[in-house]
């Protein structure tokens, strides 16, 4: 739908027909307007004729133009460094986690392996102080101590 939207440029009322928004082509008429009171504050209107002052507000207008182009020429290369160093650290983190959950495999085995020694090691320990008890008897413990 074209909309009929009314708006200030250089002193002078403008219909302008757009199918945009009525709040984005007043921001555009807002800054070409802008440009025409910057050419004027540096007293360029009275020296330059009509024609020449359009090519001037168009080369401000395109000036402006390219500078935000390149910027987000920058900020989309940035955007791309930064989106396959998140890929590599997410690759990173994936092999970290992993590896991470074969040193707790082998801890638990470690440690099961650890408890299991210990068990063991009580038992022989509590089974040799037993024999040591039953093998020696109490009349050869006599004759030795006399």
């Amino acid at each position: 739908m074209t909309n009929k939207i009314d708006v200030v440029i250089g002193g002078k009322v403008l219909t302008i027909r757009s199918e945009e928004s009525a709040e984005h082509v007043q921001r555009i008429a807002l800054y070409v307007d802008q440009k025409i009171q910057m050419l004027k504050e540096k007293n360029l209107t009275a020296v330059v004729d009509e024609r020449l002052r359009a090519v001037l507000i168009a080369l401000n207008l395109a000036d402006d133009y390219i500078k935000i182009k390149d910027m987000h020429t920058a900020q989309e290369v940035m955007y791309q460094k930064l989106a396959k160093q998140t890929v590599k650290l997410e690759k990173e983190n994936a092999t970290l986690k992993n590896q991470m959950k074969k040193l707790e495999a082998k801890l638990d085995m470690v440690t099961s392996e650890y408890e299991d020694f210990l068990r063991n090691f009580d038992k022989q320990e509590e089974d040799n102080k037993n024999k040591i008890v039953r093998t020696v008897p109490a009349a050869d413990v006599r004759k030795a101590v006399n």
